[in-house]
């Protein structure tokens, strides 16, 4: 097992940034586009049976079929996976850059730690690129718990080989997560915004 330094990093509110909330929500013309809002998909989809799915218990298509139905749209869960993968993929190129060039300054790892199911997983990896910047992209339905549980964190430590917690620099951009990282050990820091992870990767490794 490996000692060198590891980076990693979750994905959407550092690594993608179209979450609900920022300047460019995924979100904002879901209610025009579909329908239905985004907090009623929180409500009523996000917050019950996608649960499952982001821990690997429930396939993403079921689910939404399911929902979907209730909407009288049951016949468009493609075409909607679609537009929201698509919306939902707005990558921040300049984190990527700035772990890119640590990777190479450092000979570190760099590695995604996130909650996130199998097929955006698959998208952001193949169509959006995410596999030419990171040695693995670990996420929950893979691992079988979500962050921040503990068990999230010692699985993907496991699946990373990293020997010493201590060096894992784990950027996210909630406190609860950070939290349960350095419950585990990892070393942790909350997100700010490029700047702030600049300022990290400067002193580490």
């Amino acid at each position: 097992m490996s000692s060198s330094p590891v980076l990693v990093l979750d994905i959407d509110g550092v690594v993608s940034v179209a979450q609900p909330g920022s300047p460019r929500p995924w979100c904002a013309n879901l209610k025009a586009d579909w329908g239905f809002d985004h907090d009623e998909m929180a409500r009523d989809f996000f917050r019950r049976e996608f649960l499952e799915v982001l821990r690997g218990r429930l396939d993403l298509y079921a689910a939404l079929h399911a929902w979907l139905e209730t909407k009288g749209l049951a016949d468009r869960v493609e075409e909607f996976v679609a537009y929201w993968f698509a919306k939902d993929a707005v990558i921040d190129r300049a984190v990527l850059g700035q772990a890119d060039a640590w990777r190479q300054r450092t000979g570190g790892r760099c590695y995604t730690a996130s909650n996130q199911e199998h097929h955006r997983i698959a998208y952001l990896r193949d169509q959006a690129g995410l596999s030419r910047h990171f040695d693995e992209i670990i996420y929950s339905a893979a691992l079988g718990v979500c962050k921040p549980d503990r068990v999230f964190f010692t699985n993907a430590q496991a699946r990373m080989g990293v020997a010493a917690a201590q060096s894992i620099l784990f950027v996210d951009d909630s406190a609860a997560n950070v939290d349960g990282a350095r419950a585990c050990g990892w070393r942790a820091m909350l997100y700010r915004g490029p700047e702030s992870l600049a300022r990290a990767l400067d002193n580490w490794g």
